[in-house]
């Protein structure tokens, strides 16, 4: 059928006669016809939309009934990427029974159409099949089987998401008609599942579904179909060529399949469905995996293997292996105090120290490619191996302290690395091995307590970490111990980390300035890094606030205390001097952050490498500086360079990435290369599918401020007008850039001679710019040129000295 998003050719159109209704909807034109029937263009009076109304021909009394239960059927499916049923009904055409069915209007090409245009990358690609896969799954789910899918029927609406059509059409023929006459169904054949070609319709279910994507999923990746030859060959010739004839394999095909992404494609085209997928979702899990980097299920999960899926997770695995040396390093403090205070020291001691070799040589076995840099930076590249560590459990079992020991450090690696449900399974586990080695009143049991709340807090799940929190509190106070005073503390921050994920970083502020004031801080064995790390969130807190100048002098405590017991190139005090560089720059002394900025590069770059993600993102903050000081021939290099390297990483998804990109449009805007900039922010903004964030209203704002740039004043105003809605729901008022949106949106007022809205943002503004970053601030300044500028148009002269004693000129 022809693509209903696009009409029919002018011939075609003016040689077919329109009803003027059918059911309640006036039809306005034709935008399909094949052979079950024609896709209308139609207009609904109640709620007012336009729809696709597709008209059915040729049905008989039992289709008929079959077509009513189906309508109902089709009704029960509400999911993104399915194109929505509104109504369905019937009518008399001719003197003829016409079932109708009104469906969600999609105004976008076709998958393949899409792709030809838009030349996705792979990680695009393979995002796109995920979508279409979970929606056919929700249909699976409420027993609807295609039976047809195929890009034709796979349309890509303006936000990038793909939508499925006519599900469960398929089921208004009957089984046997749909391969009866090899003209039927030509159109079909290459998508067709081997049990559908061969008739055996009590054989077709999820898994023939499961093999139409499989081959988009080839042809996505390939270029081309399974089998090239079914396009013009009859149901007969296509029922030998897919009996006969295996495809190539896709890496054959193209390098970039080879691998995973070859083992899962090729699971899904199985010719025996008993050897696909199960299941659409399984086939979009394993596709999921790939982007991730995991072990995939079509691949036998050897240590090899499933090791090298690791070693490309880079950024997890190394906080995860940052807690082992943590968990190791609070393990040996707490072995040494225990054994002073027995007075079996000795024999403690040993044990302890016993126990210490045994973990250490599980975590030598677990980390048998493991490379950690010294520095200890959460973004330096790491190799470790975790599979089937579990299983070496069993070792111990006559040894529950070292089982417990272990389990703990595995349960928080598996929380590093983001997989609660394992981390929670071995924290439990943990536990009672702890409990049954050490005792309930043990720093261990304890410790491994704690390690369930950490995980909770990551994932997040704070009404349960505030639970389990607060009855850990209330006994740690009760235990009249060092360790269980440190504990308490520590367990502190976690509640400080949930006030600020819950949003209240006042709250969460607050409670680190206490914890910093509490005099069992000073008594820790990690005191000083312990204090660095408190004070370094508030400063970063601040920043996120707009109290610049409190950040900076936090941030300088920081750094002094660092540099007495860190080298100057060490990742933490490198991370400290770019958070005094973004104090510097909000505050509007741009030049004094540049240095700042220059130095973390080149530090960074000297020591991880020019590719690596901690130089990329050192980067882009350069760039902006240079940007800000209206130097944008200097921040263009730096950031292609750094979108060419996430680009090879394949992270072009990555909110890192997404920022650079912002950046380069703010970059090409400057320079005055304003088409180039508005295909940028336009693809950018394509990216929000719905859900808008703060790189995408960016986006926004640019591309309403190139739109008055270029001279459309109109254009602009309403897209300011928008952006102006959006922001306070999505990001709320307090978001740093809001008073700049402000701003921006008051000179395309101004440019209309608007002089009271103007009035109104450029006041809300300059009073947000006067709290957050001073009267120096370039903006600051700029807000309140323009405000005593329309003061003095309206002869309200005292506001406009008002405002020249707050900002001095």
């Amino acid at each position: 059928m022809h693509d209903p998003t696009l009409p029919l050719d002018e011939d075609t159109a003016t040689a077919v006669l329109l009803p003027e209704h059918i059911g309640p909807y006036r039809v306005l034109g034709l935008l399909g016809e094949g052979g079950m029937g024609r896709v209308y263009l139609a207009q609904e009076s109640h709620p007012p939309r336009q729809v696709a109304l597709k008209v059915m021909r040729g049905i008989s009394g039992q289709a008929l009934a079959r077509f009513r239960r189906e309508a109902e059927l089709l009704a029960q499916l509400e999911h993104p990427g399915i194109a929505r049923l509104y109504a369905a009904g019937e009518d008399t055409i001719g003197g003829l029974p016409m079932p109708w069915l009104a469906l969600e209007l999609i105004r976008g090409p076709d998958l393949h159409s899409y792709a030809t245009r838009e030349r996705p990358d792979l990680a695009a690609r393979l995002k796109l099949l995920i979508s279409i896969c979970r929606a056919a799954h929700h249909a699976h789910e409420r027993g609807v089987v295609h039976r047809d899918l195929k890009p034709g029927n796979i349309l890509v609406d303006p936000l990038g998401m793909p939508k499925i059509l006519d599900f469960g059409v398929a089921r208004l023929r009957d089984a046997e008609a749909d391969v009866t006459v090899a003209g039927q169904v030509l159109g079909t054949l290459p998508y067709m599942s081997p049990e559908q070609l061969s008739g055996k319709a009590g054989e077709v279910d999820a898994r023939s579904d499961v093999y139409a994507l499989g081959v988009i999923a080839y042809e996505l990746v390939a270029g081309r179909l399974p089998h090239p030859r079914l396009t013009t060959s009859t149901l007969f010739e296509a029922m030998d060529i897919v009996r006969h004839e295996e495809p190539p394999r896709l890496s054959s095909l193209t390098p970039q399949a080879r691998g995973d992404l070859d083992r899962v494609v090729m699971k899904a085209l199985a010719s025996d469905r008993t050897q696909r997928y199960a299941s659409a979702a399984e086939f979009a899990d394993d596709l999921q995996r790939l982007i991730d980097h995991r072990p995939v299920l079509a691949r036998r999960p050897t240590l090899a293997y499933r090791t090298a899926r690791f070693v490309r997770r880079h950024r997890a695995l190394t906080v995860a292996a940052g807690i082992v040396f943590c968990a190791l390093a609070t393990t040996a403090v707490v072995s040494f105090l225990a054994a002073q205070r027995a007075r079996d020291a000795l024999a403690e001691a040993r044990a302890r120290a016993d126990e210490l070799a045994a973990v250490n040589g599980f975590v030598g076995m677990m980390l048998t490619q493991a490379d950690p840099d010294s520095g200890g930076s959460p973004d330096m590249p790491l190799r470790q191996v975790l599979d089937q560590a579990e299983r070496s459990l069993q070792d111990f079992a006559a040894r529950p302290r070292t089982a417990g020991q272990v389990a703990l450090l595995l349960g928080r690696t598996w929380s590093g690395l983001g997989e609660s449900a394992k981390a929670q399974h071995l924290l439990e586990l943990a536990q009672e091995r702890l409990n049954q080695g050490f005792g309930a009143d043990s720093f261990e049991h304890f410790d491994a307590r704690y390690a369930v709340i950490e995980d909770l807090t990551r994932v997040p799940e704070p009404e349960r970490a505030n639970a389990l929190a607060n009855g850990l509190d209330a006994e740690l106070r009760n235990v009249d111990a060092d360790w269980a005073r440190w504990l308490a503390l520590r367990l502190g921050v976690l509640r400080a980390q949930l006030l600020e994920a819950a949003g209240d970083v006042e709250g969460s502020i607050a409670l680190n300035g206490k914890l910093l004031a509490d005099p069992v801080l000073a008594t820790m064995p990690d005191a000083p890094e312990v204090t660095d790390s408190l004070r370094y969130n508030l400063a970063y807190a601040q920043v996120g606030l707009g109290g610049f100048e409190e950040a900076e002098q936090l941030a300088r405590q920081v750094l002094e205390s660092e540099s007495r017991r860190l080298d100057p190139s060490h990742p933490q005090v490198l991370y400290t001097k770019k958070l005094i560089g973004q104090a510097l720059h909000r505050q509007g002394k741009l030049e004094e952050a540049v240095p700042w900025y220059v130095e973390v590069y080149e530090k960074r770059r000297e020591r991880y490498g020019p590719e690596h993600p901690a130089t990329l993102n050192a980067a882009g903050q350069l760039a902006s500086a240079y940007n800000t000081l209206n130097r944008p021939a200097e921040a263009e290099p730096l950031l292609r360079y750094a979108l060419d390297m996430r680009s090879k990483r394949g992270e072009g998804e990555l909110r890192e990435t997404q920022v650079n990109r912002v950046m380069l449009a703010t970059t090409l805007s400057i320079l005055g290369r304003n088409d180039e900039a508005m295909v940028l922010v336009d693809e950018i903004i394509a990216l929000e599918h719905g859900k808008p964030d703060r790189e995408t209203l960016t986006a926004r704002n640019i591309r309403a401020a190139l739109l008055h740039k270029m001279g459309h004043l109109d254009e602009a105003r309403a897209a300011f007008a928008k952006l102006l809605e959006m922001t306070p729901i999505v990001l709320g008022t307090e978001f740093p850039n809001w008073p700049s949106f402000l701003v921006n949106a008051a000179n395309a007022d101004l440019a209309a001679d608007d002089l009271a809205l103007a009035r109104a943002r450029l006041e809300q503004a300059l009073s947000l710019f006067l709290s957050k970053q001073g009267p120096q601030h370039p903006r600051t300044r700029e807000a309140a040129a323009n405000l005593i500028g329309i003061y003095e148009r309206l002869g309200l002269k005292d506001e406009a000295a008002a405002v020249r004693l707050r900002v001095p000129e």
